[in-house]
């Protein structure tokens, strides 16, 4: 996507689709799309190349991981704690706060060209109980990968 300011609203708008598809609950979606706005804003503002990438998957049943990417070599930058009267430098610090807030963590790749953040997903409750019998051995069919209890 063009390294643009229209480009945060255009990746919003994808990522809530995205979210909505993948069934991640409500109040969890304010979170990513907070954290891919700032994310992009800031690859949009610091990085040097005419576009960015924004993607987003599921690397396992309970977790979300968002990475944008502004193609740039650089010393990964730090959270900013700017005066109250400053009128930018706060996206990281907000990215920080609320994926704190739900669980998650945030960072850059080495060398600075992509910044990601990871975001718990609630895991449903077990449909058996604590005390339901666990069972002892598993059974495997030799030409399957999978294990079948």
């Amino acid at each position: 996507m063009p390294a643009a300011a229209a480009s945060v609203g255009r990746a919003r708008r994808v990522a809530r689709a995205w979210c909505r598809y993948c069934r991640v609950p409500d109040d969890l979606i304010d979170t990513v799309l907070l954290v891919v706005s700032e994310m992009c804003a800031n690859a949009i503002l610091h990085g040097r190349s005419d576009s960015i990438g924004v993607r987003a998957w599921l690397p396992s049943f309970d977790v979300l991981r968002i990475e944008v990417a502004d193609y740039t070599p650089s010393q990964p930058p730090s959270v900013q704690h700017p005066s109250a009267d400053s009128e930018s430098g706060r996206g990281l610090f907000l990215v920080d706060a609320v994926a704190a807030d739900a669980g998650g963590r945030w960072g850059f790749s080495a060398d600075g060209t992509r910044a990601w953040c990871t975001l718990p997903l609630p895991t449903a409750e077990p449909a058996h109980s604590s005390s339901a019998r666990v069972p002892q051995a598993s059974t495997r069919d030799p030409a399957s990968p999978y294990t079948h209890l």
